[in-house]
């Protein structure tokens, strides 16, 4: 008979989904990671699981049988059971130029594939006290021209939390989201090669003088399922270096 605690991660090919299941494995989980591309990890606790989210959301037939693909891979007997919804859409386009497939696939992998990944596990979260946290972001809150896709759905994503939270606490599940600000993954650095002033002024105009890194994320999604008792569910907890309290970000 096998023992185990156990990690679900989404997106975990990406630069937070590495940091985390490396976090998770470092710590003595077995991880199923879910993504559309998979990666490899060196460390023997990872299974990877190739997952199109989208069309887990749209398409029955598929969202079936992938969920059987996913619990063949459970230990037979689980004492520690998280999910972390990481993986995210991220449509950057002018209100004009949005169009209903930006949206779909926003509402779809944002918002909809975290709810029927709870739906689906929630006797598995139940029966060992069990964690739900989802990934945010503060553009729920404070966004930018171009984000309004990726704004609406996070905020969805948030609703979702606390109203799982209602259904879910009683039966003894936590259900929390992290809301990060900028991180320093890879496609965000990208972004700025041709222009490192403007990250630079990035970190500045953050009152910690920094951005996130996957990593320190990462341990701070985890110090929340190191949490026992319950108490703390249905909480919106921010990780943005204090950027929330000023007034605007530099564009």
């Amino acid at each position: 008979m096998i023992v185990a605690k156990l990690a679900i991660i989404t997106g975990s090919s990406g630069g937070i989904g590495k940091a985390l299941v490396d976090s998770y494995c470092t710590d003595g989980y077995q991880v199923i990671g879910l993504d559309r591309e998979i990666s490899a990890n060196s460390s023997p606790a990872y299974i990877a699981v190739d997952l199109d989210l989208l069309r887990f959301c749209k398409d029955l037939d598929y969202q079936v049988m992938k969920t059987h693909e996913i619990v063949s891979h459970l230990p037979s007997v689980i004492c520690e059971f998280v999910l972390i919804n990481n993986a995210a859409q991220q449509t950057v386009k002018s209100v004009q130029d949005i169009s209903w497939i930006d949206w779909e696939a926003s509402l779809a992998i944002n918002s909809v594939a975290p709810f029927l990944l709870a739906q689906i596990f929630t006797e598995q979260l139940s029966s060992t006290q069990g964690h739900i946290i989802n990934i945010s972001s503060i553009h729920a809150h404070q966004t930018k021209p171009g984000f309004t896709c990726y704004a609406a759905s996070k905020a969805a994503l948030e609703s979702i939390t606390r109203s799982l939270a209602l259904e879910l606490s009683p039966l003894g599940v936590s259900v929390n989201a992290v809301a990060p600000a900028a991180v320093a993954t890879a496609m965000l650095q990208a972004g700025f090669v041709n222009s490192p002033e403007k990250l630079q002024q990035l970190k500045s105009y953050h009152p910690s003088k920094s951005i996130g890194t996957p990593e320190q994320l990462a341990t701070f999604v985890k110090s929340i399922s190191d949490q026992r008792g319950g108490f703390l569910t249905g909480s919106v907890l921010e990780f943005n270096g204090g950027i929330s309290g000023r007034l605007h970000d530099p564009i």
